[in-house]
């Protein structure tokens, strides 16, 4: 036997199943295109009406319109600015001039007596009450200034229609009528709504569906008698195996007995690696196994292409010759102990491709041992890089000026938070400095915001330069500036840099419209000396600017020093 009859039980159900689906989805996807292929003839329906208004309207416009008989149903339009509107024959018949627009309600009077199609000629603005457009065409109207070139719906209700509708644009003939109403050769001045009853395409539509649903559960019901006949044939089959099984079992020795068992093991164990040969060598990820040294040991073709490696190149090696170098010692070291005690880990690892590439991965790791078998880890790689990319891009923005790229307000206090805790774990000093341009409005105004931006950009890299790698500095406002200077062993060095800020602002700026000068204006706080939180620091760091502003600008002051210096 190969499987057991619980198996072999659901094997039928799942191809059932299966084709049950199908037929479904064969199904759903007639259903659905009998609406489509319903909606794409009312469409060409309408296309047709409207094409063939569109071309008589446009023989009566170049003929400057057509005379008819005066009658009960061709009465003077009293919309038609003509000075030839109505005329008397020699004969003395009365004659009246038929423009397009009349022409086409001729026709859609025609067209519903005949077929139950109405047409109608309608504008945003109409000269005839009349060719007011109801609220579905005036839709129709503004979708077409936005560049659709055609609609077409169904209407449901009591008597559904279907409704297409297509722009009228001025053409040379109309501007004869037209151009005094200001309008141009090509616009849009209105448009022709078709209404056509749906009933005969419902009815065809619905027809399609019945036929279709019909043969679908014709064909569902062979299938489920043909399951049918083969769950009973899989039911006597396996009565029959068991029953052959216990006779066997009256005359079969325990050697016998013994081997049978080991070939239905060896029959599993290989089914087990035929499986699993092919879930490595199919699988979307990367998959690698390594010996209990890390050593390849088997890889798959998901890792080849994902590290450019081949097969041949890596097995029997290191897995160290992919590591990027990105992470410390210790981080290899916790994921080992981590799959020593649990046998798993899993994590982000950055990786190096064989072209040197960094890539970002999400990595599973399991330990598999049992039995006689050595030990082997099996991982699986999930390559994320542009996930990581597009994060690390979101955050930067997030945190970021736009315009300098410095760090923007919320990571500047954020950093001040860090700053102020390592301060107070490890008992460090360091400065919070708020920097303020001096004259920045005057060449905002003088030379416009284009220089007032490009003078910050260079403010910002000059400002970078002053400082140590370590520090920060950030654009907390418009011409406003910060920086916080890590582990300065002394008051003297704070100064050393504040009064080189000074100085690097002090200089002439190069900008495309010219030369400028500013200044700037620092003030100072010292942790722990004006405060040991983050609230007393940015009151003394902002009152010292403050006095600086007000005494003399392009200086610095420490807070409570009471001098400004340069």
């Amino acid at each position: 036997m190969h499987g057991s009859p619980s198996r072999l039980w659901l094997r039928p159900s799942i191809v059932f199943v299966a084709v049950a689906l199908g037929m479904f989805a064969s199904w759903f996807i007639e259903w659905r295109q009998a609406d489509a292929n319903m909606l794409s003839t009312a469409r060409e329906r309408g296309a047709a009406l409207f094409r063939l208004v569109e071309l008589t309207r446009d023989w009566n416009a170049r003929h400057g319109g057509v005379y008819v008989p005066v009658t009960a149903a061709t009465r003077p339009n009293p919309y038609l600015d003509h000075k030839r509107r109505d005329v008397v024959t020699r004969e003395g018949l009365a004659l009246t001039l038929v423009n397009p627009a009349y022409m086409t309600r001729q026709i859609a009077e025609i067209a519903q007596q005949a077929e139950g199609i109405q047409l109608h000629i309608t504008s945003l603005n109409p000269l005839r009450p009349a060719n007011a457009a109801d609220p579905w065409e005036a839709a129709a109207l503004r979708r077409f200034d936005a560049g659709v070139p055609e609609i077409v719906e169904l209407i449901p209700g009591a008597s559904p229609v279907h409704r297409y509708m297509a722009p009228l644009r001025i053409t040379q003939p109309c501007l004869a009528c037209h151009e005094k109403q200001q309008y141009r050769l090509g616009q849009i001045r209105g448009g022709i709504s078709v209404t056509m009853p749906a009933a005969d395409l419902l009815a065809i539509r619905d027809g399609v569906r019945f036929r279709s649903s019909a043969v679908h559960l014709l064909m569902f019901a062979v299938v489920a008698a043909l399951l049918d006949l083969l769950v009973r044939r899989t039911r006597n089959h396996l009565q029959a195996l068991e029953r052959l099984a216990q006779e066997q079992e009256k005359v079969i020795d325990e050697r016998t007995h013994a081997l049978s068992e080991a070939n239905a093991e060896l029959e599993v164990e290989l089914a087990d690696r035929e499986l699993a040969a092919a879930v490595l060598s199919n699988a979307a990820e990367a998959i690698i196994v390594t010996d209990a040294g890390g050593r390849f040991v088997e890889v798959n073709p998901a890792f080849s292409r994902m590290t450019g490696y081949a097969a041949s190149e890596v097995l029997g090696k290191a897995v160290s010759m992919i590591k990027s170098g990105r992470h410390p010692p210790e981080f290899y070291e916790e994921m080992w102990q981590t799959l020593s005690h649990e046998n798993r880990w899993q994590g982000e690892v950055w990786n190096r491709r064989k072209n040197g590439e960094l890539f970002f991965v999400w990595m599973s790791v399991a330990r598999i041992a049992g039995g006689a078998q050595p030990v082997r880890y099996v991982a699986t790689l999930t390559d994320i890089t542009q996930r990581k990319e597009l994060e690390d891009a979101l955050r930067h923005r997030a945190y970021h000026d736009p315009l300098t790229d410095l760090p923007n307000r919320a990571l500047f206090a954020d950093r001040l938070r860090v700053a102020l805790l390592q301060a107070q774990r490890h008992g460090r000093a360091f400065a919070l400095c708020f920097i303020d341009l001096d004259y920045f409005k005057p060449v905002n105004d003088e030379f416009g915001h284009a220089a007032g931006d490009d003078l910050l950009v260079e403010t910002a890299r000059r400002l970078r330069v002053c400082v140590r790698a370590a520090d920060t500095v950030a654009r907390v406002g418009g011409d406003e500036f910060a920086a916080i200077l890590t582990e300065v062993p002394s008051r003297e060095e704070v100064e050393e840099v504040a009064a080189r800020i000074v100085a690097e602002l002090a200089r002439p700026f190069e900008l495309k419209v010219g030369t400028v000068r500013i200044s700037c204006s620092i003030g100072i706080a010292l942790f722990p000396e004006h405060g040991s939180d983050v609230e007393a620091l940015q009151h003394y760091a902002d009152a010292a600017l403050y006095e600086v502003k007000a005494a003399s600008r392009n200086a610095y002051r420490i807070a409570g020093n009471g001098e400004d210096k340069r």
